[in-house]
């Protein structure tokens, strides 16, 4: 009797879709800082910025993989400008990205 079977289908969870909705604009900005075996480096920053952005760095070495080896510190924030510091001397790029939401 085919009227018995009745087709089961595997349960599946929808996936969250976190989403930020503002009002507000946002000002996101990336540059480059090269080491050439120092520990220390800074970078001005193109855009205004009313007040010191939110900023990640990321290390590249000579060879351009992420092996560094060595760990950054971002020392001082301003309005204009990020200064990083590593914890020993490498030659390499530092990759900075700088965002502030809300200008």
């Amino acid at each position: 009797d085919l009227n018995r079977f009745k087709k089961v289908y595997p349960y599946t969870p929808r996936r969250k879709v976190i989403k930020s909705v503002s009002d507000n604009g946002f000002t996101i900005e990336e540059g480059t800082i090269t080491f050439t075996d120092a520990s220390s480096g800074s970078y001005t920053f193109l855009e205004t910025y009313s007040s010191a952005p939110n900023v990640v760095v990321t290390a590249y070495d000579s060879a351009g993989n992420d092996l560094v080896g060595v760990a950054l510190n971002i020392t001082a924030i301003t309005t204009t400008s990020v200064t990083v510091e590593s914890t020993a001397n490498f030659t390499g790029t530092v990759n900075v990205q700088i965002l502030q939401v809300g200008e």
